[in-house]
């Protein structure tokens, strides 16, 4: 039997009726009755169209986790074998025979996986509840533009509505509030936190700054386990969006184009913005010049002097920033004929891909052992 009240079932009049936010804004979705649960038998509920596995033990505790398969991706965990080992309750994966431990997820046969977890409860008239157990944190830098800070709004919301079943918070690194110690802090006493940069490279920020946070949140008076994913890029898929851009922008096949990065001092955050050079020369079938507007060599302004003196011709800016501010302002007065706007513009659905990025970085922290557990 696959239990899926909150979707389709014709016990629940509606969503609505099966979704519960607590005094800490964790969202909480009804999926069954306790007496559906056979003691020692999982069942698959559909959450916001994602398989998830409850399961009853005798003592009618109840565990719940992702009916994916860690190892293959599979949707088979309820039908895996709960048994117990060394007095802990676990599964045992029906293809891989891999076992988890049900309080942690903690792989016990192979520790590069994890098991995600969902929490779970019934209320006193037995319906089972269920909610996830790590809340995404969006950190983004922070931004004085007010477009700027409309278009990063609109990505962190585009991915609430993506993935409803997810508790999403807003974090800033600089210039905006609230910070992201804080937003950890407000974070449900029970949930873990996984804290995806909304930033292009991983430099200071990501290396510093927001390792710095997760570190804090381990070692505070409840400590918290805290995650911090990679950054937004390099990724392919950035490459979709910005050749949008450049195609928005009126990019003609003799144009020559310059890339234009934020930069950093961080050598590998550089190299990394070089790649998305590369990458987009071969997505246009043309040179592209990778060039940074502070921080690296050479400059936006330079990139394009010497392209242009290099033949004749438009020379356009590919404008590889996150969302208007003062930097894509940079980027357009650097003296290129046209310029492309950054990936995120004010006032249009934010791009599939950057949704993409940002739920596949969650979901691939959530498969991967956490320290100390």
């Amino acid at each position: 039997m696959t239990i899926a009240y909150e979707l389709d079932t014709a016990r629940a009049a509606s969503t609505a009726a099966n979704t519960a936010t607590s005094a800490s804004g964790a969202t909480w979705t009804r999926v069954c009755h306790i007496t559906d649960l056979e003691p020692m038998w999982a069942e698959a509920a559909l959450v916001h169209g994602r398989q998830v596995a409850v399961v009853r033990l005798p003592d009618d505790s109840l565990f719940a986790f992702s009916n994916l398969d860690p190892a293959t991706g599979a949707s088979v965990m309820a039908r895996g074998i709960v048994g117990s080992r060394a007095g802990r309750p676990t599964i045992a994966s029906p293809l891989h025979k891999d076992v988890y431990d049900l309080e942690t997820g903690r792989c016990l046969t192979d520790p590069q996986r994890r098991l995600p977890m969902w929490h779970v409860r019934h209320d006193d008239d037995g319906f089972v509840s269920v909610r996830f157990a790590r809340a995404l944190v969006a950190a983004s830098h922070g931004t004085s533009d007010a477009a700027g800070r409309r278009s990063v709004a609109a990505l962190v919301q585009a991915v609430r509505d993506a993935r409803p079943e997810l508790d999403v918070a807003d974090a800033f690194v600089d210039v905006q509030e609230p910070e992201v110690t804080t937003t950890i802090a407000g974070v449900a006493p029970d949930q873990e936190a996984t804290v995806v940069p909304l930033l292009l490279s991983a430099g200071y920020h990501v290396k510093v700054d927001l390792a710095a946070a997760a570190a804090d949140a381990a070692t505070a008076e409840t400590p918290r386990t805290v995650g911090v994913t990679g950054a937004l890029g390099p990724d392919a898929r950035l490459i979709a969006v910005l050749v949008r851009r450049l195609r928005e922008a009126g990019l003609r096949e003799d144009d020559r184009v310059v890339l234009a990065a934020a930069g950093s001092t961080d050598a590998s955050a550089v190299a990394d913005c070089h790649v998305m050079g590369h990458l987009l020369a071969a997505a246009l079938g043309r040179p592209v010049v990778t060039s940074f507007i502070s921080a690296a060599e050479p400059r936006v302004a330079d990139a394009v002097a010497s392209t242009r003196n290099d033949a004749p011709g438009r020379v356009v800016v590919a404008t590889y920033l996150l969302a208007p501010g003062y930097f894509a302002s940079l980027a357009a007065s650097a003296g290129a004929d046209v310029t492309s706007g950054p990936l995120l513009v004010e006032g249009e659905r934010p791009p599939r891909e950057l949704v993409d990025i940002v739920c596949g970085l969650f979901d691939d922290a959530g498969t991967r052992p956490v320290p100390g557990h």
